[in-house]
């Protein structure tokens, strides 16, 4: 189950181009102390039939992607129409440069999932990196037309299985989670583009937790389709941003240490299956 509370999520900044997005419908470096002189303009084109448990959609702006603070990350302050197919909606913004657009997905059920990203605008010149704009004097206004597919955020197959780990968690562990990518992520931004759902209550708290054989039974939500890629992430306390450490992915057991393709069609919940995780990869504590 992938709940977690408000204080939880202002608590977990970590995983790369993942953490600030979690909690941005919460925080903005907006306090309304003077007018902000650029904008941005989006032109924002649904596609299919909202999850019934819709609650909202945000057009959200980073200008450094991945971003490293709550605090750098621009919102709109409503939630865009979800009773029309295309929806104009501006958003002011400093001159400077911003390096990423997308739209947040907000669910009734769940307070949040970093996979809840329903739109991230790409660069097809740039290796399918964020696109990213400069706002100026001379260019106070920028464009864009957004796409958002509510496919996305339709998971309609689960993942379950046990995660054991080698030992009691950590002293200084800050959040552990479990996550499942379309494609194994590469370079940082991949983290997010083909994230397809993550769950941060693994954990000693956590009822699915079994402190006497240390381990923890998971089910996964996801949209139906191939996941090639699922991982463990831990994060010490006091770290940065960037500091996440892989202990464990899902192997493929003809070939040790690749990674397993999940393949589910919808409405499907796949075999148990089993992730080790070993906290010697941590290393140790600063």
């Amino acid at each position: 189950m992938i709940t977690i509370s408000v204080r939880t999520m202002i608590r977990i900044c970590f995983l790369p181009v993942l953490a600030g997005m979690l909690i941005f419908l919460f925080c903005t470096d907006d306090f309304g102390i003077s007018p902000m002189p650029g904008k941005l303009v989006a032109r924002v084109i649904f596609r299919g039939t909202p999850p019934e448990n819709t609650e909202g959609v945000y057009l959200n702006v980073a200008p450094e992607f991945p971003p490293h603070a709550i605090n750098e990350l621009y919102h709109s302050p409503n939630s865009l129409p979800l009773d029309q197919d295309t929806v104009i909606t501006e958003l002011a913004l400093p001159f400077g440069h911003f390096d990423a657009v997308s739209l947040w997905w907000y669910n009734k059920t769940t307070q949040s999932n970093l996979a809840d990203i329903l739109f991230l605008l790409l660069d097809p010149q740039n290796s399918l990196l964020p696109q990213g704009f400069d706002l100026s004097p001379a260019h106070p206004v920028h464009t864009v037309e957004l796409y958002p597919n509510w496919n996305r955020v339709d998971r309609n197959a689960t993942i379950q299985g046990k995660i054991w780990f080698n030992g009691p968690f950590p002293e200084d562990t800050w959040v552990t989670a479990i996550a499942a990518y379309a494609f194994e992520p590469v370079v940082d931004v991949h983290f997010l583009v083909w994230l397809k759902s993550i769950d941060f209550s693994v954990g000693t708290d956590s009822r699915n937790y079994n402190a006497a054989e240390n381990s923890y039974t998971f089910e996964l939500p996801v949209r139906h389709g191939s996941v090639e890629y699922l991982a463990v992430f831990w994060l010490r306390e006091r770290s940065g941003l960037t500091d996440y450490v892989t202990v464990g992915i899902y192997e493929d057991p003809e070939n040790p240490g690749d990674p397993a393709i999940i393949s589910l069609k919808e409405g499907e919940t796949s075999p148990f299956i089993t992730i080790h995780a070993d906290w010697g990869k941590i290393g140790s504590s600063p």
